[in-house]
């Protein structure tokens, strides 16, 4: 897969620098302008329609194609187009499958995070996103407000399922342990600390929250500032230096890892929050089950070496 990357993004880097050509000079000075809020489009009744939510409407797309066309005929031998699909459904799988007995419960979850970040990072490296929108007038300067933006560079959207991420691992801390468990690992131990525990344990599982969502947010922003920034500069030197059209391509290359890197991360994170309030639960039963067989098993050779 590697190797796709870079020529990839050398197609990616050629396209927007031609769209970039295109555009009038006067309006070039927009194009550095990186808004951290997503910026608004239009509106349907009480919603406003931003476009980091149209990055991820299309993205959410994206996957539902993909899900119908691998629905519509599987394949005994699957085709190119199925083992496309299958394969980072199956890579994931395989990794969360030796987390814990209980995988199944979760391994949707993971799997569905790790896509919809994936897709959702890349679209924002597509020609025209990000670059292409309406020029609007503001304070006496003239900004650009792209119409398609990368979800992932809006917090709304990270805290977004960084919030789905944390109710599923409490959820899965307080159905294993129950929760006076739940509450009791808050407490932590000895019990006379729990004063000074509760508190401490209780940010430390809030900072899961801001971490999830912060992380992922921060790497995507940076990574779209970085690419418009070099696409601008590398665009200004066209005409002086003809490399300059492939010099995008470098980082758009290190973009497409990076973004599948940031998916893998948030995915796995999320992986291991679940296996942390299972695999305490699972040990204790282990050993209990253990107990209990050896002692069947005694009771079980008494009576004939009696």
């Amino acid at each position: 897969m590697s190797r796709f990357l870079l020529p990839a993004a050398a197609v990616f880097a050629v396209l927007g620098a031609i769209a970039l050509l295109a555009m009038p000079k006067d309006e070039g000075a927009g194009l550095l302008h990186v808004s951290i809020a997503a910026e608004p489009l239009f509106e349907i009744g009480p919603l406003t329609v931003t476009n980091s939510m149209v990055g991820a409407v299309l993205a959410s797309a994206i996957l539902l194609v993909a899900a119908w066309a691998f629905v519509r005929r599987p394949e005994l031998i699957p085709s190119r187009m199925q083992s496309l699909i299958e394969w980072p459904i199956e890579w994931i799988s395989g990794i969360v499958e030796g987390s814990t007995s209980r995988w199944k419960g979760y391994v949707a979850l993971v799997a569905g995070l790790f896509l919809m970040i994936l897709v959702a990072n890349w679209i924002g490296l597509l020609p025209g996103v990000g670059t292409v929108g309406i020029i609007e007038h503001h304070e006496g300067e003239e900004l650009l407000v792209p119409f398609v933006r990368a979800a992932g560079a809006d917090l709304n959207f990270t805290l977004g399922l960084a919030v789905i991420s944390f109710v599923v691992f409490v959820w899965w801390g307080i159905r294993i342990n129950g929760v006076r468990g739940y509450l009791l690992e808050l407490v932590g131990e000895p019990r006379y600390m729990a004063p000074l525990m509760f508190p401490i344990h209780t940010i430390s599982e809030l900072s899961r929250l801001v971490s999830l969502s912060m992380r992922l947010f921060g790497n995507v922003f940076a990574g779209e500032v970085l690419i418009g920034t070099m696409l601008a500069l590398t665009t200004a030197a066209v005409f002086v230096l003809p490399l300059a059209f492939f010099v995008p391509a470098i980082f758009l290359g290190l973009e497409l890892l990076f973004g599948a890197v940031q998916a893998l991360v948030f995915a796995l994170l999320t992986m291991t929050y679940i296996t942390m309030a299972i695999a305490e639960h699972e040990d204790g039963h282990g050993e209990e089950h253990e107990t209990n067989g050896s002692a069947q098993l005694t009771d079980t050779h008494e009576p004939a070496t009696a």
